[in-house]
């Protein structure tokens, strides 16, 4: 790598890090209820359910810890995994996961607070006042259905 090219990517990754901080610092709104999770795992299932696939879905906080996860007797045993990662990415970056792509070049995935993230669509941001306070991630389909099921979960919770 080029001694320039090298500097860009040190000095993204440490911005990523400086924002990653500013965030966890800033989010001290509480994260979804157990029982907003799992009406939102309720109406994500009826969407799966609806679109006849099998899914996990997983409910995170602001930090990205875990509040409730659901897996269809139809989903996958690995899918539990991806459907959190990809909610704490979307939690952590305040984004929709499968806007994240260029992010995961950072290599930022197995360092922030709360576990491993995955940056592939599937997940989105609970917002609440203007302000993110989770996510909700989904697994076992389709890029698309995921998400689509993810935002079905969050429809319910407004």
């Amino acid at each position: 790598m080029r001694g320039i090219d090298r500097d860009v990517v040190v000095l993204s990754v440490a911005l990523c890090f400086g924002l990653m901080t500013a965030i966890a610092g800033a989010q001290a709104v509480a994260g979804p209820s157990l029982a907003e999770a799992q009406k939102a795992l309720a109406a994500s299932e009826r969407a799966a359910n609806d679109m006849g696939v099998g899914l996990t879905c997983a409910v995170v906080d602001s930090r990205g810890a875990l509040v409730a996860l659901a897996r269809m007797d139809s989903a996958s045993y690995f899918t539990a995994d991806v459907a959190a990662g990809k909610a704490r990415a979307s939690a952590a970056f305040r984004a929709p996961s499968g806007a994240l792509a260029r992010v995961a070049e950072l290599g930022v995935a197995d360092v922030v607070e709360g576990g491993p993230m995955l940056f592939v669509q599937g997940a989105v941001p609970i917002m609440t006042g203007g302000q993110s306070v989770g996510a909700i991630g989904c697994s076992g389909a389709s890029a698309q259905q995921d998400e689509d099921a993810a935002n079905a979960g969050i429809a319910a919770m407004q």
